[in-house]
Formats: C-alpha cells, structure tokens, sequence
C-alpha cells in the first residue's frame, strides 16, 4: 500500500471519529408537526367526505339510499344511475339526460384552450424576445386586462357577437373564451 493511500484511509477514519458535528437532525414528531399534520388531515376528512359521499351514494339503488346510509359502501354496486343521468335527466326544460350539456363543453372547452394557449404563447415569445417600443406598456395592459371584471364586458361583447353573427354559437363561445383566457395565458 502506497503512502499517498496510508494517509487518506487515516484522513478517513480521523474524520469518522471527530469530524464535524453540524446541524442536530431536527425532530419530525415535534409538537408543531404533530398538530400541523393532523389539522391538514382533518381538512382532508372534511373537503374530501363530501365527495366520498356522493361516489357512494351514485353506486346504491334507490331503496339503499332511502335507508338514510350515507357513509356505508353499497350492497351491491349499481350503474344505472349513472346511465339515467346519462341518457334521461332533466335539465332545465329538455330531458334528454347530461350527454348533450357535456359534448357541448367538449366542444366549447378543446378549441378555446388550444386557441389561448397557441395565442399566448406567441404572444409570450413576442413579450420576451422582441423588445420594441411599447412593449413594456402592451405587458401592462395585459396584466391590467386580467383584472377587469367579466360582468364590465358582458354587454359590449354580446353586442359585437350579434353584429358578427356568432351570438347564440358554440363558436361565439368559443372566441369569448379565448378573449378572457388570454390575459392570464400570456
């Protein structure tokens, strides 16, 4: 064994044995983190047994959930209302179930996200790769535009819609949706 070796195994072992002591480990069941983590599991319980609840309750027949049983597991898991809901409920005057409202929403949801995020974002990389005169004031008015209530622009925009013809449309929702979103995308 070299003497180069000899030293850095001694440099080892005295480091072990007296080496820096550095901060304590700081203890994970203080009484601060005990009631830290128990008030946020408590909070968990509390947001998450509503849902819990209505999981449960939409997999039991109707005369499970009439016993008044709200927290047990259903006797036998159940789809049909599911498939009711699906394919028959009420909502407002039309009783042709959810599927209508919610391939709507598809509709509406897929294109005015794709057309925010494809405008801001060139409008994210115009902001901070290009400067030009006045680019700093178009920021602000931007930031400034994601703080105008929605309720101000309601009228002006139901107007332009009509004037454009989109008023009524999923495709006039759609632009809206896109118009709001862009303040806050870019």
């Amino acid at each position: 064994m070299s003497e180069q070796a000899v030293s850095i195994a001694a440099n080892a072992n005295r480091l072990d044995a007296s080496g820096p002591r550095g901060p304590r480990p700081r203890h994970t069941f203080s009484r601060r983190n005990i009631f830290l983590y128990g008030t946020l599991i408590v909070m968990a319980v509390y947001y998450l047994l509503p849902l819990y609840v209505m999981v449960v309750t939409s997999l039991k027949g109707m005369p499970e959930i009439r016993l008044g049983n709200i927290f047990s597991p259903p006797l036998e898991i159940t789809f049909e209302p599911w498939v009711k809901a699906w394919s028959t409920a009420c909502t407002g005057l039309n009783c042709d179930g959810l599927s209508r409202g919610f391939w709507n929403s598809v509709r509406i949801t897929v294109p005015s996200v794709l057309l925010s995020i494809a405008i801001a974002s060139v409008n994210g990389y115009a902001l901070a790769n290009w400067r030009f005169k006045g680019a700093d004031t178009f920021f602000i008015i931007l930031i400034v535009g994601a703080f105008i209530p929605y309720q101000v622009m309601i009228y002006p925009i139901v107007i332009i819609l009509r004037e454009i013809g989109l008023y009524g449309s999923l495709s006039g929702l759609v632009v809206v949706h896109s118009i709001f979103g862009m303040p806050i995308l870019t």
